[in-house]
């Protein structure tokens, strides 16, 4: 056996009857220090983690894990993408900038979305009032309920947008009629400033090339896009058009990972030199032992049983209080 009857009788009575005021006082220390190292990671991890889930249910429910940039794109080619491994779907989507007059006169850019209603899987949104839905009315668009109310824009009324039309000889301006079938709730200070409409209003027309149509794709994990449409040329995606809110993830993510390390290596430095100590009181004990013929290894046995009865009642008790 690794560890005889004797070390484990010797390691026993040091924890419990044989303890002396001081031993009891550093073994307390040691597991307090082991359960909040313990449960402090969990937490934070915990806490981090619904950061993560809360920024890809906020921020990419209105920005495209990846937009590919072409019109042209046939079914055979779009079945392709959705072959890849960890894309989700392959949606049509027009991506482009229109302008608001608002109350006070001032011209408001806004990022406009066209949709495609017949699709499974359009945007979800928190509707507050009305809805984009697939109906026969003609020109339909939705905007943030913060904008409506700023603006004083109510449910059913018609909304005309400024688009700028590039052609060889310059840039014009087109304004277009839509009408307001429903408000939002926003998620995010990207939600604010958006407006999605019927795709099928904008196919086809002027407003066309104003913007960019193309494929909305959706993968399965959004912080590895960029690896899973590593093939596919002409794609951009989120952390291409919103590299700050990446970086902010990988900056958190690595601090977490510090400081998570930090705190547990001092929790295992604190065990290491409360043994230290507990050996350093226990001298007396050390020689008698050897004077009647223990052995080096099993009074190293002996310790080592204490340390490792503090270190599991550590991880139980940390484990168990960061769960709850």
């Amino acid at each position: 056996m690794l560890i005889d009857a004797f070390s484990r009788s010797i390691g026993f009575r040091y924890l419990y009857s044989g303890a002396s005021g001081f031993s009891k006082l550093v073994n307390v220390i040691s597991i307090v220090g082991l359960t909040l190292g313990i449960s402090l990671l969990i937490v934070v991890s915990s806490v981090h983690n619904g950061l993560v889930d809360e920024r890809r249910e906020r921020l990419l429910r209105v920005v495209p894990h990846a937009f590919l940039a072409d019109s042209e794109l046939d079914q055979q080619q779009v079945e392709a993408i959705k072959a890849i491994d960890g894309v989700v779907d392959v949606r049509r989507e027009f991506r482009g900038i229109a302008l608001l007059i608002g109350s006070s006169g001032s011209p408001m850019a806004l990022d406009l979305v066209g949709v495609d209603l017949s699709h499974p899987n359009v945007p979800v949104l928190d509707f507050y009032e009305g809805s984009l839905d697939s109906s026969n009315v003609a020109n339909q668009l939705v905007i943030s309920r913060r904008i409506a109310r700023q603006q004083g824009i109510d449910l059913d009324a018609p909304l005309d947008l400024t688009f700028v039309l590039p052609t060889e000889t310059g840039l014009l301006t087109q304004s277009s009629s839509f009408l307001l079938t429903g408000t939002f709730l926003m998620a995010s200070e990207v939600d604010l400033l958006t407006v999605f409409v019927d795709i099928g209003s904008i196919t086809g027309s002027a407003l066309e090339k104003t913007g960019r149509m193309g494929w909305n794709i959706e993968v399965d994990d959004p912080f590895q896009v960029a690896e899973i449409l590593i093939d596919v040329d002409g794609v951009t995606t989120w952390i291409d058009s919103h590299g700050e809110a990446f970086q902010a993830y990988q900056l958190e993510r690595a601090a977490m990972y510090v400081l998570m390390t930090l705190v547990l290596l001092l929790a295992a430095f604190n065990i290491i030199a409360s043994q230290a100590m507990l050996i350093n009181v226990k001298r007396n004990d050390i020689a008698i032992l050897a004077t009647i013929g223990a052995t080096r290894r099993q009074m190293m046995s002996a310790f080592a049983i204490q340390g490792g009865f503090i270190t599991l009642v550590g991880i139980v008790l940390g484990v168990t209080l960061g769960l709850l």
